[in-house]
């Protein structure tokens, strides 16, 4: 909440690709000298904390260091789980790729899924790979793209329509590859 509010009081978004990126809620990598001016400004907000805990607790310098030791295990804590649950934010490479993925299944899913029936998540995945070249290869260096992808991708669509969640051998009630389709 205060690096993107500075940032955008520095520099200019039209000329700052990962300003823009910030600012549309993706990640953006920030430059060196904006890092710096941050490190200035949070090492006299630290100083100004532990004037503030040193006066609150008499000139205890012991309680001082105490919390900051547990204040800093509690804000490593908090970002190891923040990247570990995918709450991270996304770089535009990874929401642009993540779009085309959408907007390619979405193509699949019109031409080759109808409703009724039901099919497994591991045909759909080969009829996917089938319908778009590019993805034929799951180890593919220039278009990577794994079957766990395409699965998260069949849920959404899946889910979307409002059709019943996957059962636990991996079966999807309510739709079914359209057969006639691949031939």
């Amino acid at each position: 909440p205060f690096v993107t509010p500075l940032a955008n009081a520095l520099y200019n978004e039209e000329n700052e690709a990962w300003l823009k990126d910030r600012n549309d809620g993706l990640f953006g990598s920030i430059p060196v000298p904006l890092f710096a001016l941050l490190g200035v400004v949070f090492f006299f907000l630290g100083i100004a904390t532990d004037r503030a805990v040193l006066f609150a607790s008499e000139g205890s310098a012991n309680i001082s260091l105490q919390l900051a030791g547990v204040s800093l295990i509690g804000g490593g804590a908090l970002e190891l789980g923040r990247i570990a649950s995918g709450e991270k934010k996304q770089t535009r490479e990874d929401y642009d790729r993540e779009t085309q993925l959408i907007e390619e299944f979405a193509e699949f899913a019109e031409r080759r899924l109808t409703s009724g029936g039901n099919c497994h998540r591991s045909e759909v995945a080969q009829s996917f790979r089938r319908y778009f070249a590019k993805y034929r290869d799951e180890e593919s260096e220039e278009y990577p793209l794994t079957n766990l992808e395409i699965e998260k991708l069949f849920r959404a669509w899946n889910r979307s329509k409002g059709n019943p969640e996957m059962s636990s051998a991996g079966f999807f009630t309510g739709v079914q590859i359209n057969q006639e389709a691949d031939l």
